[in-house]
């Protein structure tokens, strides 16, 4: 299994980290909804660079977030000219916040909720062991798949040397590669080219490397509950999986009782709020798992079955207000409205003592669509990962993001962030303050729109207050 990385960003160095390796994405496609038609007062414009959004409209004032390169937004007021923005002055941004109009133009285009999801068929983990065997695996057409990701996302890795050519016309006249891919980095592709010789896909910086030819990572479906669609029955506690080769349902609370089914990785399940103790085992009973009236038990067990232990909120959380609660002893994640779950899911924290998710009291403090994350000059294990998904900050360093490159959600497998699956990363990202307006690269939290309270605990609820003070 792959290791998870730890991100890099600060606190209120936070555009400066923003910007990293932020030419990308501008060929992706998939947001299928409509955007709402503009109202009369607005005007559109379209960003030219990566643009600061400040809270008021002067060029000193704190950072409120970052508005995509090429991307459109709304204008809702303009404000003044000033020695900081003298051409066209400052304008108020329909989601907050001001930009100074001089690094945009007009536009006709409508802002839309980023990222957008690149529609390609990456391999899926069920994939995998085939297609390290092979090389290959059923690609079906981008036009008949969901899309999950933001972009392609591959490495030069084994039997894939992934070479490289300087453009696309290099490419399709049949010359040789100029170079290859570096072997250390994890990659994203922006575009996706239908060529003669094949699909090739292009990074950020323009080079053209053949599909077949780089390592595609295989990208899990998963996605956790979201209560109001699927909620649990009352009087039970939600439960997954996480036995790769899944949980053995037996007849009775005995471990030589009948096997009546097997469970697959990451099947969710509902089972009773307290486990039967058989001599010095725990068992779950799992309710009318053959059908009504004939219910199957399963071992607890560290790496067979994730069972929801709710605690109650911190005295940090007002009232319903929204919050996140980490487990990071059953490796589950729920975000919260007061003591009520709204979504549950499995995640993946810290791996071993050396790179624990440190426990305590946080706030989620920015948001960004992606961003790039490399590990110290000085690490044993050097990494670089580009444009991880949907990246929510609440320590400097530390963050939820979306993960492509393993699927052990369930399991603790990173360098201290809390790992996502792609599905859920966008479902909490989506719904949790502060808010990321069309358009938006990244977004800062302000007094007005604060993050949520974040909680990272095992079975204590005592853990240390670690927020730091909202600016």
């Amino acid at each position: 299994m792959t290791r998870a990385t730890s991100g890099q960003g600060g606190r209120r160095g936070g555009l400066a980290a923003a910007v990293v390796a932020l030419w990308a994405g501008l060929g992706a496609s998939g947001r299928a909804d409509d955007p709402a038609p503009a109202a009369p007062s607005e005007e559109r414009r379209e960003v030219r660079g990566w643009s600061p959004v400040y809270r008021s409209p002067r060029a000193r004032g704190p950072y409120r977030g970052l508005l995509a390169h090429r991307e459109a937004v709304a204008i809702v007021e303009r404000g003044p000219t000033a020695r900081d923005c003298p051409r066209e002055g400052w304008g108020r941004l329909a989601d907050g916040g001001w930009v100074c109009l001089d690094r945009t133009r007009p536009t006709t285009a409508e802002p839309v909720a980023l990222p957008r999801l690149v529609p390609f068929d990456h391999p899926e983990p069920d994939e995998y062991l085939s297609y390290r065997e092979t090389g290959s695996y059923p690609r079906e057409p981008g036009d008949q798949v969901e899309p999950v990701v933001p972009f392609v996302y591959g490495k030069r890795w084994r039997r894939w040397r992934a070479p490289a050519w300087s453009s696309l016309r290099a490419f399709q006249r049949g010359t040789a590669p100029d170079g290859a891919l570096e072997g250390v980095t994890k990659y994203h592709f922006v575009r996706v080219h239908e060529t003669s010789r094949g699909t090739a896909l292009e990074t950020a910086d323009g080079q053209i490397v053949p599909a077949d030819e780089v390592y595609l990572y295989p990208v899990d479906r998963f996605q956790g509950r979201e209560l109001a669609v699927d909620p649990v029955p009352p009087g039970r506690r939600p439960a997954w999986v996480v036995a790769y080769a899944g949980a053995t349902v037996r007849s009775d609370p005995r471990a030589d009782a009948p096997a009546i089914l097997t469970m697959p990785y990451h099947q969710a399940l509902a089972v009773d709020p307290t486990p039967v103790v058989v001599g010095a085992a725990p068992w779950w009973r799992l309710p009318d798992a053959l059908g009504p009236g004939i219910d199957g038990w399963i071992a607890d067990g560290a790496h067979g079955l994730r069972v929801w232990r709710p605690l109650p909120p911190p005295r940090e959380v007002a009232g319903d207000a929204l919050w996140i609660d980490v487990d990071r002893e059953r490796q589950l994640l729920a975000v919260m409205r007061g003591d009520t779950p709204v979504y549950m899911t499995l995640v993946s924290t810290g791996e071993g003592a050396r790179w624990a998710t440190p426990r305590g009291i946080y706030r989620v403090y920015d948001k960004s669509i992606y961003g790039d994350m490399r590990s110290r000059d000085d690490a044993d294990e050097p990494y670089a990962v580009e444009a991880v998904p949907w990246v929510m900050h609440f320590k400097t360093r530390y963050a939820l993001h979306g993960v492509f490159w393993h699927w052990g959600f369930g399991h603790a497998a990173s360098h201290g962030c809390v790992n996502l699956a792609p599905r859920d990363a966008r479902w909490i990202f989506d719904h949790i303050p502060p808010t990321l307006g069309d358009g938006w690269h990244t977004v800062y939290e302000s007094p007005d729109d604060p993050g949520p309270i974040l909680r990272v605990r095992t079975d204590s609820v005592e853990v240390p207050d670690q927020r730091v003070a909202l600016e």
